[in-house]
């Protein structure tokens, strides 16, 4: 149903930026940042691109930082959480599904990392868009308590078809499934918040 290109775009340290198009040809920019050409060269490679969203995962700068450079050749309302520095068009709220193609792209608020913190579910469960909440193998650093409960009580449950697309290169590999990470990543399967808190000390 979409179709997803992970950019390594480098940026401070080794960000990936993101394209997802649907059949239809809407097509949405995940935090637009780092080597824009990688960018631009995407969006050129599909023959029909209706610029539906720029999504921002978090307002930190090295995930913006190509912001407004992108929306001069894409022309898309920015979504954000309302906390982000990015100043969304569209201000989201916790499980608000936006139209896109036959189904729609779902915002998941997940503090711990950044008040603005969010992530981005496709509605065919294919994918998700965790920004700096989930690495593959490791978390973004965060506040231990808020960061727990997003853990297990909102990514967890998701299911296990979902594959993780972050915000950095910092795994054993560029993305897997939630239904791995929930075996392997310890930041997902400890289910204690003490316990939790001893994993965030490593980090």
């Amino acid at each position: 149903m979409f179709e997803v290109t992970q950019l390594a775009v480098g940026g401070l340290d080794d960000n990936f930026s993101y394209l997802i198009h649907a059949a239809n040809g809407d097509t949405a920019v995940v935090d637009p940042c780092g080597d824009l050409s990688k960018i631009f060269a995407a969006l050129q490679s599909h023959a029909r691109v209706n610029p539906a969203y720029i999504l921002i995962t978090h307002g930190h700068r090295d995930h913006i930082s190509g912001l407004e450079e992108v929306r001069k050749v894409f022309p898309a309302p920015v979504a954000a959480h309302p906390a982000c520095r990015a100043h969304p068009d569209i201000a989201l709220t916790d499980r608000q599904r936006l139209p896109f193609g036959d189904s729609w792209i779902e915002c998941l608020f997940t503090p711990g990392h950044d008040d603005s913190s969010v992530c981005y579910r496709l509605g065919d469960d294919s994918a998700i868009f965790t920004g700096d909440t989930l690495f593959i193998d490791c978390c973004g650093y965060c506040d231990p308590d808020l960061m727990f409960h997003t853990m297990r009580e909102v990514l967890h449950p998701l299911p296990d078809s979902l594959i993780v697309y972050s915000g950095h290169d910092y795994g054993h590999a560029p993305f897997e499934s939630l239904g791995a990470q929930k075996r392997t990543n310890p930041y997902l399967y400890t289910d204690t918040l003490p316990a939790f808190r001893r994993e965030i000390k490593k980090l």
